[in-house]
């Protein structure tokens, strides 16, 4: 579509090259959370002295170089501060192919999730703690979460109208080209009211597209309903109902092993933000689902993750290699 292409030159004047394809864009990524979690390692615990009487601001030997040398990166190291008061900042991941699942098995602390459907969500939430198992990492050490829109009604009836005006202001050539690229392939070709058609998973975004052509597959849905689907949160889950129906459904996603948490995405802000949290919140917190406070300062400690200890990266790399061979 023209509008993609002018997003692809957009994309190169920016980064000065073209998106890598699939398997070299993980092949990259391999080497990059490597580097990177190895240079957040190269300081200790005990590095930083931050002595006035003497002077001294660090201790020289608990600061090694990492002396990195890949195909990609050559990094010596060390990097210029300290280490954070996480252990290491938090590794977020996004990715729904098979490479895309062995990195976040082996390296995330986060990973975001598409999700369409819960019996299915629940088997892709199955497999990846059981990669995170075979990676030598305690399953509980990953928090996986699947990307909502809620729309709060009093009643279900009344969200499912604000859902529909909502939908209403969605321009046609932006819905049509989201979809689109969240299938990889140009749908004007094929008529909107016809059957989905019968396209490969493309090598940009295989979650989207996994998940939005189960579905539509699933429900013998027309590309038109694909299309508002898409349209309502860009291919992401749309939960719309009552305070009860929405707090309901989290609590069986959490519950029933689906998920452990959400990132959720409000329709628009401050608005449907406002109505979550006034709401819903409250509701999952009678629940015994949403915690009242804090447990800490940092996200690390908000999510329940453990605090790293120094030279943990290095040993997962090690295990990962034991577990490819």
């Amino acid at each position: 579509m023209e509008r993609r292409h002018h997003l692809g030159v957009r994309r190169r004047r920016q980064f000065g090259r073209t998106h890598p394809n699939h398997e070299l864009r993980y092949e990259i990524a391999e080497e990059f959370i490597n580097v990177v979690c190895g240079l957040w390692d190269c300081w200790s615990d005990k590095a930083i002295i931050a002595d006035l009487k003497t002077g001294k601001f660090f201790d020289e030997r608990e600061v090694k170089p990492l002396n990195h040398e890949g195909p990609r990166f050559s990094v010596k190291g060390p990097i210029n501060m300290g280490r954070c008061p996480q252990g290491r900042p938090l590794v977020l991941q996004a990715g729904g192919s098979e490479r895309g699942q062995n990195l976040a098995a082996r390296t995330a602390d986060v990973v975001f999730s598409v999700v369409q459907d819960f019996d299915e969500a629940r088997v892709a939430y199955s497999d990846l703690k059981e990669r995170v198992r075979r990676f030598g990492r305690n399953p509980d050490s990953v928090t996986i979460l699947p990307g909502v829109m809620p729309i709060v009604g009093k009643t279900d009836a009344e969200a499912r109208d604000v859902l529909n005006t909502l939908q209403s202001y969605v321009d046609s050539t932006e819905g049509l080209a989201m979809l689109s690229a969240r299938l990889g392939v140009d749908i004007s070709q094929y008529p909107l009211d016809g059957p989905i058609p019968d396209v490969p998973i493309p090598d940009t975004s295989h979650g989207f597209a996994r998940a939005l052509l189960a579905k539509g597959r699933r429900e013998n849905m027309s590309l038109r309903d694909l299309y508002n689907l898409t349209a309502a949160a860009r291919g992401h889950w749309v939960l719309c109902g009552s305070v009860q129906t929405i707090a309901d459904t989290l609590e069986k996603w959490f519950v029933q092993g689906a998920a452990d948490g959400f990132c959720v995405m409000p329709a628009w802000f401050p608005g449907a933000f406002d109505e979550f949290v006034d709401l819903v919140v409250p509701e999952l917190q009678r629940r015994g689902l949403y915690p009242k406070a804090y447990a800490g300062t940092t996200l690390r400690d908000h999510l329940g993750l453990p605090r790293p200890p120094i030279g943990e990266y290095a040993g997962m790399v090690q295990q990962s290699k034991a577990a490819v061979s």
